[in-house]
């Protein structure tokens, strides 16, 4: 990505935004100031750019062209804006504080309203610059944002837009020079979008490999069996690797309610019911949630999974979304019926396969989930047992043995897949083993589990109770 750099720097010559001058702009061109202001852009990207010939990390990149925008304008803060205009937010990304104590972001907000800042609407809408060189001059006409302003400590502000993916703008604060000369800011703005891009094509292919069922860019596979997963033909979007477990739950949440809308005041109360916040601070999380998963979910699909309705939130109905939950149902409503043994056997088995533990995982027992995920795992016990039931009447006590103990990783209490792992041991005629496997779940279970265990084993005749339980 240096080299890419590198071949658009060597394309600079003067600042972008000059243009053929007028009469009059020949007389403005040979003042000192501007001269100034050549002399210094070109020295200021030229060290840019040295500095980027042996760095191919995007981060890393864009950091620099923070720190050369503070440096090139005297401002004390540059870091990236991103909007999302549907959702009414705006938050930020990389930045740079020349104030080298300062580690983290401070008075500023994970997720802002975009709704009390004008000037940034305007100013994305239009493609232009925004250049405000003393906030008091807003103070009347547009007070919510004044406000905003003199909470992050910014007297002046420069910002330029970039997009698209993401939209945003390189903004600066506090500038101390060249407050109405844009063009090295521009410059700088491309390179950091540039270094944007770089970084999500990277992720992408970090979250490569797509399976089969996948034909079409409208496909989308989720499961939710362990925790949520979802696969696009660009990708496998992975909740551990997300590591956002409020933007994961009202994500799975509208998911799992089908296709109906639901506003951010509904997902907050199934969610969060204990939760006093007014009606504002809700719709702000819920926004924040969102965006969060959009701009994590962005590098394998071009398209919105969760669409923001005068309804509420939903999922896209444009999109061809198939889940694990639902072909799981689908394989409990044909193993419930009367079918030839072959058929219910490889029915049970794909059906076990799918479950990877409980629903959403550490989520499951949420008040809103607990229900949900106790049945499906009720089904998974019910089909396990069953499928052993079989191996066992057919004497395929090796099946027995491995389905038994697999089902017994994923839920240990299942004392009847534990009853089954006995059986299955001593029929294969390892008695030793047998007994060392009820002290292991003697462990395991709570004590009215293995009472239970015991009240198998006792009425099995064809297990010794009292030579396994001495």
């Amino acid at each position: 990505m240096a080299k890419l750099f590198s071949g658009f720097f060597k394309q600079i010559e003067k600042p972008q935004s000059v243009h053929p001058p007028s009469v009059s702009q020949e007389f403005s061109q040979h003042d000192s100031e501007y001269i100034a202001y050549c002399i210094e852009q070109e020295q200021a990207i030229s060290k840019l750019e040295a500095g980027l010939h042996t760095n191919d990390e995007p981060e890393l990149i864009a950091k620099k062209a923070l720190a050369t925008a503070c440096e090139f304008y005297g401002a004390d803060w540059a870091g990236i804006i991103e909007l999302d205009l549907e959702l009414n937010i705006w938050t930020n990304g990389w930045w740079h504080n020349t104030d080298p104590q300062i580690k983290s972001l401070q008075k500023l907000q994970e997720f802002e309203n975009l709704m009390v800042m004008p000037s940034i609407v305007e100013a994305i809408k239009k493609q232009k610059p925004i250049i405000i060189t003393d906030v008091d001059d807003i103070m009347k006409s547009s007070p919510k944002e004044y406000q905003v302003y003199k909470r992050l400590e910014a007297q002046s502000i420069m910002a330029v837009p970039f997009g698209p993916k993401p939209m945003g703008f390189l903004a600066i604060r506090n500038l101390k020079k060249y407050m109405n000369r844009t063009s090295t800011l521009n410059t700088l703005a491309y390179v950091i979008h540039r270094a944007i891009a770089q970084k999500n094509t990277m992720d992408r292919v970090r979250m490569a490999l797509s399976p089969d069922e996948i034909k079409t860019d409208n496909d989308v596979i989720i499961n939710f069996f362990g925790g949520m997963e979802i696969t696009t033909s660009a990708g496998v979007w992975k909740e551990h690797d997300f590591n956002s477990p409020k933007s994961s739950r009202a994500v799975a949440y509208i998911l799992l309610q089908g296709k109906s809308a639901h506003s951010a005041l509904a997902i907050a109360d199934a969610l969060y019911p204990e939760d006093g916040s007014d009606i504002d601070i809700i719709n702000k999380n819920i926004r924040g949630y969102i965006y969060r998963f959009r701009k994590s979910f962005e590098p394998i699909c071009k398209h919105k999974l969760i669409e923001y309705t005068p309804n509420g939130y939903k999922l896209n109905p444009s999109l061809n979304v198939m889940t694990d939950l639902q072909k799981y149902e689908r394989l409990w409503k044909q193993a419930q019926q009367d079918i030839p043994i072959p058929q219910k056997v490889h029915t049970l088995k794909h059906a076990i396969k799918l479950y990877r533990g409980h629903v959403l995982g550490a989520a499951c027992d949420d008040h809103w989930l607990v229900g949900i995920a106790t049945d499906y795992k009720m089904k998974y016990i019910t089909m396990v047992n069953e499928l052993l039931s079989i191996f066992a009447e057919f004497e395929d006590y090796d099946a027995v043995h491995h389905f038994a103990t697999k089902a017994l990783n994923v839920v240990p209490e299942n004392v009847k897949a534990q009853y089954w792992l006995v059986y299955a041991i001593y029929h294969s005629g390892v008695v030793a083993l047998a007994k060392k496997e009820i002290e292991k779940a003697k462990c395991r279970l709570t004590a009215d589990e293995f009472d239970t265990l015991q009240k198998f084993i006792c009425k099995d005749e064809s297990l010794p109770y009292g030579q396994l339980f001495e």
